[in-house]
C-alpha cells in the first residue's frame, strides 16, 4: 500500500466557507475514496503558511512543523503533497507568490538532503486563487487585500518553476477548483471533489504509471 502525506492549510483541513466548520469530504477524504490502495495521511492546519508564524495560530509555521514531524526520523511516505501559500498573502506578512515559491523550494531541498536515498515523490500544488469576494467578507477583508488577490493568481507561475528546479512534480489547483464566493478563500465540497480527482489522476501517473 502506498503511503501519501497531504500537508497543507485550511483548504486541506476542510474549512467550510459557509460557517467555518469542518467539511465532510475535504479533498484528502475524497482522495482516500478514489484511491483505496493508498494510505492517505492528513496534515492540514488552519492558518498554516510556508514559513511565517501566524498570530494566535499554533503550528502555523509550515516549515517548522515539517522539520519536526517529517525530517526528524524515518521517512514513511511514497509521496508528499504540499499545498501552501494562501496564508503567506495575509496583509501583515507583505509577501507574494515569489516568496512562497522560494519557501517551498526549501521544503523539497531539505527533504531530499535528509533522505537522499529515498524514492519519495514530492508533488507541489499551487493553491486555488483568492477571489475578489474576499474583499467584501466581514472577517477576511481585514486579513487579505488587493495584493493577495493579485499574487494568488501568480502562484502557478512561480511554484511550477520551483518544481522544475527541484525535480518535484507540479499541479495547479486553480485549473480544477475555485474558492467559494462565500468567503473568497476556501473551497466548498464540490470543488474539493474536483481537486481530489485531479490529484488522484496525478498520483496514478506518478506512483502507478497509469
Amino acid at each position: 500500500m502506498k503511503r501519501i502525506l497531504c500537508f497543507g492549510d485550511s483548504n486541506t483541513w476542510g474549512h467550510n466557507p459557509a460557517d467555518g466548520s469542518k467539511l465532510k469530504g475535504c479533498w484528502p477524504d475524497v482522495l482516500e475514496e478514489l484511491l483505496p490502495e493508498c494510505d492517505i495521511v492528513r496534515d492540514g492546519v488552519c492558518g498554516r503558511s510556508t514559513e511565517f508564524d501566524v498570530p494566535d495560530m499554533p503550528n502555523s509555521n509550515g516549515m517548522e512543523v515539517f522539520r519536526k514531524k517529517y525530517l526528524n526520523g524515518r521517512n514513511e511516505f511514497d509521496m508528499i503533497i504540499i499545498m501552501l501559500g494562501t496564508n503567506d498573502l495575509l496583509k501583515y506578512f507583505n509577501s507574494g507568490a515569489a516568496e512562497t515559491a522560494r519557501a517551498l523550494k526549501g521544503f523539497v531541498t531539505e527533504f531530499k538532503s535528509v533522505f537522499s536515498d529515498a524514492d519519495t515523490e514530492i508533488l507541489l500544488v499551487s493553491p486555488v486563487h483568492i477571489s475578489r469576494s474576499v474583499l467584501k467578507h466581514p472577517i477576511f477583508k481585514e486579513l487579505y487585500g488587493e495584493n493577495a488577490v493579485r499574487e494568488s493568481e501568480r502562484f502557478a507561475q512561480y511554484i511550477s518553476q520551483t518544481a522544475k528546479e527541484t525535480g518535484a512534480y507540479f499541479l495547479d489547483a486553480a485549473e480544477y477548483a475555485s474558492a467559494s464566493d462565500m468567503d473568497g478563500v476556501h473551497m466548498d465540497a464540490e470543488d474539493h471533489e474536483k481537486l481530489a480527482k485531479a490529484v488522484a489522476s496525478e498520483i496514478k501517473l506518478i506512483l502507478f504509471r497509469e
